[in-house]
């Protein structure tokens, strides 16, 4: 996917200042030219080590400073996973926004699959529930599915698999015997998960390592938790809370521009109180940090912290390389330095496999759906879907 695609002809001076670019082996080249912080080295060596023995899978080393992430979710559209080739091919790494508040986005706790079991032709699959009942929380205090729940969804998807079978040519057989794999990685979740972020998060990393993808994976609230990187958060959320007025003019400056950005007054650390319920504060000290653990968060600034620690280049889908617009002038205002590179890496190929075709041929028509991982691993290799994922976002 181009900047063209995302912006048109707008914004091509803003785009510049983001040093936003859609060229892959450009951005590469500006990464990889780059020294990498051994500080940051040191921290994401420590937390992807620590996630790699939770979430069951090897390890990778960073030698670059590019940077990609975002929410954990039960499933996933191909642009996200797109995310993960750039980076691997810069010897970067993937975070996962833990801390996110639960409901934001749907895809933290259901997807949804074509399937002409569905009278709407659309299969939803819940992971997360009840709800409504943890709407707002921070994804940390959100307990993750029980066996009945994960159950459901396995009798769910086997349903699914039989009806397409009998319209479609599907090997039955071979799709039961991948979906036993994806649902082992679920329970391997739910057993070692303590909450719906670090389920989610698991699932997704021997998912992601189950394609092909070698990167280092981290959790980004123990990365800026982590005692070497502490001092310079602490520092950062300080220079926020001196420069709140120039913050708030600059987005405001960039709102005229017809930008779209969450004005903000306040922020941008978080704490999750008892509840679990995110509220945006002021205290920025490291001892307030540390006392706070596994409780604050950042918000949508959260890259510029990043890139105070050494991050070095950026990997953004087609909604987050919005807010770099935002973000670039922020930094360069607050900082007195450029964005660094910025790469656009998105997708968004038609639907396709047997469960479209299926549900094409039962109701004359597919609704408008991408095809997501689930469905892809159903029907397709490992090395078939790492394949694709590589070729569609170039």
């Amino acid at each position: 996917m181009q900047l063209s695609e995302v912006f048109g002809a707008r914004h091509e001076q803003l785009l510049e200042s983001a040093s936003a670019l859609d060229e892959g082996e450009r951005f590469r080249a500006l990464v990889t030219a780059q020294p990498l912080s051994p500080t940051l080295a040191r921290a994401v060596a420590r937390t992807s080590r620590r996630f790699a023995d939770l979430a069951g899978i090897d390890d990778a080393v960073l030698t670059s400073g590019a940077f990609g992430g975002q929410q954990p979710y039960v499933d996933y559209y191909p642009a996200v996973p797109a995310k993960l080739d750039p980076l691997e091919e810069c010897g970067g790494f993937y975070g996962f926004a833990d801390y996110a508040p639960f409901g934001s986005d749907a895809w933290m706790a259901r997807t949804e699959l074509p399937s002409v079991t569905a009278a709407d032709r659309l299969l939803r699959l819940v992971f997360h529930r009840p709800m409504r009942a943890h709407e707002g929380k921070d994804l940390r205090f959100v307990p993750p599915p029980s066996r009945e729940t994960l159950a459901d969804v396995e009798e769910k998807l086997k349903a699914m698999i039989s009806a397409t079978a009998r319209l479609v040519p599907l090997d039955r057989k071979r799709a039961f015997e991948r979906l036993r794999g994806l649902l082992a990685d679920y329970e391997f979740a739910r057993e070692r998960a303590t909450s719906a972020a670090t389920f989610n998060a698991i699932w997704s990393a021997r998912t992601f390592r189950r394609i092909g993808f070698r990167v280092p994976f981290v959790l980004l609230s123990e990365l800026f938790e982590d005692e070497e990187l502490l001092p310079a958060v602490a520092d950062t959320l300080s220079l926020f809370a001196r420069e709140r007025p120039l913050i708030a003019e600059t987005i405001r400056s960039s709102l005229d521009l017809g930008l779209r950005f969450t004005a903000k007054e306040a922020g941008p650390l978080a704490i999750a109180d008892a509840n679990g319920i995110r509220r945006f504060v002021d205290f920025v000290a490291v001892d307030q940090l540390r006392a706070n653990r596994g409780r604050w968060s950042l918000d949508v600034f959260a890259p510029l912290f990043l890139f105070r620690l050494g991050v070095t280049g950026i990997v953004n889908g087609r909604g987050s390389i919005k807010y770099s617009l935002v973000l670039a002038r922020v930094m360069e205002r607050l900082f007195g330095v450029a964005h660094p590179p910025n790469l656009l890496c998105s997708c968004a190929p038609p639907a396709t496999g047997p469960f479209v075709e299926a549900v094409r041929l039962k109701f004359g028509r597919v609704p408008d759906w991408e095809p997501t991982l689930i469905a892809r691993l159903l029907c397709s290799e490992p090395s078939t879907i790492r394949k694709e994922i590589a070729e569609s976002w170039r």
